[in-house]
């Protein structure tokens, strides 16, 4: 759940002469004449000569009213000012004409603004992208490497080959979920090595001192490997897992946009723990190396994802809220549903005593949790595309967009259907870069809302609307002119 919106921070930045401010429309203000002025309905008062009126305030000579919206009086240092020349692109917009409902074409009216200064960024860096890739890489490549050293390499490449099966699968499902608003891809490819390289590392050597130590201060009576698998696995696997995700979170704030950001970065680390501890479970126990792969990567491949993605909603929810410590106590609690999802399913492994005690653990503890978060993944898809349709709409008043361009961008299926009318024309790429666009705009706009990143987030915004002026151009470039369009 979201809180209610307040409304986005004042910008902070200037824009250009004559350029549509985003957000609502400014209110007239009426026209301020120097002292001594006639005003209007009264007389003027005697004593005072009449004055010229001030410059920069109330209509200036050259001045456009903007149509669409109301003419709006010029404020002080905008509009057309006494040798002031007016900037190519700027200016009245023509109004927008009515578009059909499917496809919907980009309406020509807005042309690229002008390079600003503030819309000027620098390079993000991604030292965090280079730690997680290369930390988790060795140490992925050295687990695989001693799985080879104490079995063999036919065996462990074997085993490597099996593991390819759930993570192109899996690895396709959280791409296609990932498809509203892709997150960078080389973040992910971290994320991916964080949870296949640390996150297993730190997990094989504690594992088994955890799990024994906590099962002793507890007098539960457990032998080490039952502790190690029921206690320890839980615990550790989804701290280290979960802390990926956090540092994800804290660190590119920006990229984690909610609660289906973090499922996919959730998802992401989970499947490359999972893929790596495949590789370590085929390898040790060759012998029964097909019922394992039926078992891991037929029946439940899904079950690190399952445990791990309410962390990434955790947080999600936490970077949709105003209180930037929303996360001390979201995140705890995502924590210890993995830890009771992941126990569960160890547990009740460990103590299954029949082939029908196997089926209900299947079902109730993999499979139905798995459709319920399928479920959750849906509905969050949808709830972003209110949001997308939310923000954008912040954009019409002042012309940045029409209405039918937020119908057509906030849609799955209008978007769908706008790539199909753009490939058609030889504008595909233009109409992917010009929807994408749209949806980092949306999310600027809400971080706005929210006061985490507002000053970023004002950045990002104004070169978002310059990026999205500039691909809107570039696909109405390329189409063929067509009747209605």
């Amino acid at each position: 759940m979201t809180s209610p919106e307040p409304a986005p921070q004042p910008a902070r930045y200037a824009a250009p002469s004559g350029a549509p401010q985003p957000g609502p429309a400014p209110a007239p203000t009426p026209a301020q004449p120097g002292y001594g002025a006639p005003q209007p309905g009264y007389a003027a008062q005697p004593g005072y000569g009449a004055q010229p009126a001030q410059p920069g305030y109330g209509a200036q000579p050259g001045y456009a009213a903007q149509p669409g919206y109301g003419a709006q009086p010029a404020q002080p240092g905008y509009g057309a000012q006494p040798g002031y020349t007016a900037q190519p692109g700027y200016g009245a917009q023509p109004a927008y004409a009515a578009q059909p409902p499917h496809p919907v074409a980009p309406s020509p009216a807005m042309a690229p603004p002008g390079a600003v200064p503030w819309a000027t960024q620098r390079k993000r860096p991604i030292v965090l992208e280079i730690v997680l890739v290369v930390l988790g890489g060795l140490l992925a490549s050295a687990f695989v490497v001693l799985m080879a050293l104490v079995t063999s390499g036919t065996t462990v490449g074997v085993a490597v080959v099996l593991a390819l099966v759930p993570l192109v699968t899996i690895g396709a499902l959280i791409m296609w979920v990932d498809r509203w608003e892709p997150e960078p891809r080389f973040l992910l490819v971290g994320a991916f090595l964080w949870g296949g390289g640390v996150a297993v590392a730190v997990a094989s050597l504690l594992n088994s001192v955890v799990g024994p130590a906590l099962a002793g201060a507890l007098g539960t009576g457990l032998d080490p490997g039952t502790a190690s698998a029921v206690l320890g696995a839980p615990i550790v696997e989804e701290a280290m897992k979960g802390l990926g995700i956090l540092l994800i979170f804290l660190v590119r704030r920006r990229e984690f946009n909610g609660p289906l950001d973090g499922a996919v970065y959730g998802a992401v680390v989970a499947l490359g723990f999972s893929v790596v501890e495949d590789v370590q479970y085929f390898a040790l126990n060759a012998e029964d190396m097909g019922m394992i792969f039926v078992m891991r990567a037929l029946l439940s491949p899904f079950g690190h994802l399952v445990y791990s993605v309410p962390m990434g909603i955790a947080l999600g929810i936490a970077s949709r809220r105003r209180s930037k410590a929303a996360w001390l106590w979201l995140f705890p609690l995502g924590y210890l549903a993995a830890v009771a999802l992941h126990m569960g399913w160890n547990g009740s492994l460990s103590f299954a005593s029949s082939f029908t005690d196997l089926v209900a653990i299947f079902v109730l503890l993999n499979w139905l949790p798995l459709a319920l978060l399928a479920g959750i993944a849906i509905w969050l898809r949808q709830r972003e595309q209110h949001v997308v349709g939310r923000r954008l709409r912040d954009y019409v008043p002042s012309g940045w967009l029409s209405e039918a361009e937020v119908q057509a961008l906030s849609s799955m299926q209008a978007c769908r259907a706008a790539r199909r009318w753009a490939a058609g024309v030889g504008a595909k790429p233009a109409m992917r870069a010009y929807q994408r666009t749209a949806a980092r705009l949306a999310y600027a706009r809400q971080d706005l809302y929210t006061g985490h990143v507002a000053r970023r987030a004002r950045q990002d915004e104004a070169h978002l609307l310059e990026e999205l002026a500039r691909a809107r151009a570039e696909v109405m470039a390329r189409a063929t002119p067509r009747h209605g369009y």
